[in-house]
C-alpha cells in the first residue's frame, strides 16, 4: 500500500506543470608531470562532477555529487595495456564518490530557508577570502583551476532580504577539519607534525554558528560579518610525560586540539567607472581553552609500550595558546588595452597579541624548555596564509578566436621571503562541450629560508617553507574537459 501511494505522489509530482528539473556537469581526463624529471604527479583529481536540481512551486533539492579519482603506482615504461589498466582498475586506483552538496531549500515570500549538506561563500573577493571560513579546505585541490576545494558541511542557513537588505543566519553541527595531506611526497603542502587521532582532545558535540548583513547602494556593496567555531586546523594544547613502574623510561604524550575562535568582518564591493576595488577584513580571537589533560591515560604506540606499561604520569604541560590576529584581501579588477583583463590581490596577516605559557621541564631523563607563543600559527582564515604572511597575485587574461582561445598568465610573489610561483595556463573550447587546456607552472623558493640541516639527514629543513617545496612540484598539466 505505501509502495502505491509513494508512486501516485512521484507520478504527480514530476507531471506537474510547476516542476523544473535541472542537471548539468563535466568529466574530466587529467595528467600531471615534473619538470624537473617528467615522473607523473599522483595527486588526486575531480574525474566526474554532477549537479542536479529540482524545484517544485516553493521547494527545492539540490545536489552536488562527485567522483575522485586518485592513482597509486605509475610506470610509463610499461607496455600500453597496463599503463590503461592501472589508470582505471581498482587495484591501482582510489576512487572516491560523495555528494558535496545535498540540501533541501524552501521559498518564502521573505527569503529562503535550506538545510542539509551545503557549500558556502562568505566575503567578496576571488576564492582567497579571509571571511571565507565556513567550509573547511581540501588542499588537494589548492591549485587546480576549479573552485573544488571547499569540504561540504551540513548546514542550516536561513536567507531574509527586506529592499537592499539582505540578513544570513547558519548553525552547523560537528566540526570538520582542513584536508592537509600528511607524508605525501608527491604534494609540496603538509603539517610539521602528523597527529594521530587519539591525541586530540575531545569536542563535545560542537556547535558553530554565524551571521552576516548586506546592504547595496547604487554603486557599492557593504557587509558585516560575525562567526564562532573551531578552528580548521589543528595546534598544540599541551603535553604529559609518563614513566614505566621502575622510573627508569619516560615516553611523552603530546596533546593537539582545535581552538575555539571568533571572527569578526567586513566585506566590501566599489564600482568606479571600468574598476572594480573587493576588500575583505577579517579579525580573530581564538583561545585554547582549559581542559583538563591531566587524568588522560598514555594511550601512545611507541614500542616501549608494548613491553613496559607506563602508569605513573611524571609531568603535565599546557601551552594554554590565546591570540588575536586580523587578515586581509584587497581584490582589484580592471580591463587593460586590447582586452585585457587584469586582476590582483594584495593579502597577508598580522599577530596582534599572543600569550601562552613558558614550558620549563627538568625531570630525570627528559627535559624541554620553550616559549608555547613560539609555537602559534593561524589556525582559521585564507588558505593562501599556509604559504606566505604577506603575498601578492596578479593575472592577466586574454581571449582570441571568438573567445574560443584563452590565455591566462598568474604570478604569485611572497612579499616578506621572496618566494614565487608562476602559472601560464592555455585553454581551448574545441567544440560546445569539449574544452582542451595545458598549463605550465614553476615554483621557486628561497634557499636562505630554513637552511637544510646537513647533520639531520633525515629531514630537509628548508621544506618548511613551502615555496621551496613548491620547486620540486613544478608541473605540466594538460586536462581535457567534456561538459554535459
Amino acid at each position: 500500500m505505501i509502495r502505491i501511494v509513494i508512486f501516485f505522489i512521484f507520478s504527480f509530482i514530476f507531471t506537474s506543470p510547476s516542476l523544473n528539473i535541472d542537471h548539468s556537469g563535466y568529466t574530466n581526463v587529467y595528467a600531471i608531470n615534473r619538470i624537473s624529471d617528467a615522473s607523473i604527479i599522483k595527486v588526486p583529481f575531480r574525474l566526474l562532477s554532477y549537479d542536479f536540481n529540482i524545484d517544485y512551486k516553493q521547494f527545492g533539492i539540490s545536489s552536488k555529487f562527485g567522483i575522485e579519482h586518485k592513482i597509486q603506482n605509475f610506470d610509463s615504461n610499461a607496455p600500453l595495456s597496463n599503463i590503461i589498466y592501472n589508470l582505471i582498475s581498482n587495484n591501482n586506483v582510489d576512487y572516491k564518490t560523495e555528494f558535496r552538496e545535498l540540501y533541501l531549500s524552501f521559498f518564502p515570500s521573505f527569503g529562503e530557508l535550506k538545510f542539509g549538506k551545503q557549500l558556502h561563500s562568505w566575503g567578496s573577493v576571488d576564492i582567497n577570502s579571509p571571511l571565507d571560513i565556513l567550509n573547511p579546505t581540501d588542499y588537494y585541490y589548492l591549485f587546480t583551476d576549479s573552485d573544488e576545494t571547499k569540504i561540504g558541511r551540513e548546514s542550516i542557513v536561513l536567507d531574509l532580504y527586506i529592499k537592499s537588505l539582505k540578513m544570513e543566519f547558519i548553525v552547523m553541527n560537528d566540526h570538520i577539519p582542513n584536508n592537509i595531506p600528511t607524508s605525501d611526497p608527491d604534494f609540496p603542502i603538509t603539517l610539521p607534525a602528523a597527529a594521530k587521532d587519539y591525541q586530540f582532545l575531545d569536542l563535545d558535540k560542537p556547535i558553530e554558528y554565524g551571521a552576516y548583513i548586506q546592504n547595496s547602494f547604487s554603486n557599492m556593496d557593504l557587509a558585516a560579518y560575525y562567526f564562532s567555531g573551531y578552528d580548521r586546523t589543528f595546534n598544540l594544547y599541551g603535553a604529559n610525560v609518563f614513566s614505566d613502574d621502575s622510573d627508569v623510561n619516560t615516553l611523552t604524550d603530546t596533546i593537539f586540539s582545535y581552538r575555539k575562535t571568533n571572527m569578526y568582518g567586513l566585506s566590501n564591493v566599489t564600482f568606479i567607472g571600468d574598476l572594480t576595488l573587493r576588500a575583505d577584513l577579517a579579525y580573530f580571537e581564538t583561545d585554547a581553552g582549559d581542559d583538563s589533560i591531566e587524568s588522560r591515560p598514555y594511550s601512545g604506540q611507541d614500542l616501549l609500550s608494548n613491553y613496559l606499561d607506563f602508569n605513573t604520569l611524571l609531568s603535565s604541560t599546557y601551552f594554554d595558546v590565546s591570540a588575536k590576529y586580523y587578515q586581509y584581501c584587497i581584490q582589484l579588477e580592471y580591463p587593460l588595452p586590447f582586452d585585457i583583463d587584469f586582476t590582483t590581490q594584495l593579502f597577508g596577516y598580522e599577530t596582534l597579541e599572543v600569550n601562552g605559557n613558558f614550558v620549563d621541564i627538568d625531570i630525570p631523563n627528559f627535559e624541554i624548555s620553550l616559549d608555547a607563543t613560539d609555537l602559534f600559527f593561524p589556525g582559521m582564515g585564507s588558505s593562501m596564509s599556509t604559504l606566505c604572511k604577506n603575498g601578492l597575485v596578479f593575472n592577466f587574461t586574454k581571449t582570441i578566436m571568438d573567445d574560443m582561445l584563452e590565455l591566462q598568465f598568474t604570478n604569485l610573489l611572497d612579499l616578506k621571503d621572496k618566494g614565487r610561483l608562476t602559472q601560464f595556463q592555455l585553454s581551448y573550447d574545441m567544440s560546445d562541450n569539449i574544452n582542451l587546456s595545458f598549463l605550465f607552472y614553476k615554483g621557486k623558493g628561497n634557499a636562505d629560508k630554513y637552511p637544510d640541516i646537513i647533520e639531520t639527514e633525515d629531514f630537509n629543513e628548508s621544506l618548511l617553507y613551502p615555496f621551496n617545496a613548491m620547486e620540486d612540484f613544478s608541473h605540466i598539466r594538460a586536462q581535457l574537459q567534456y561538459f554535459f
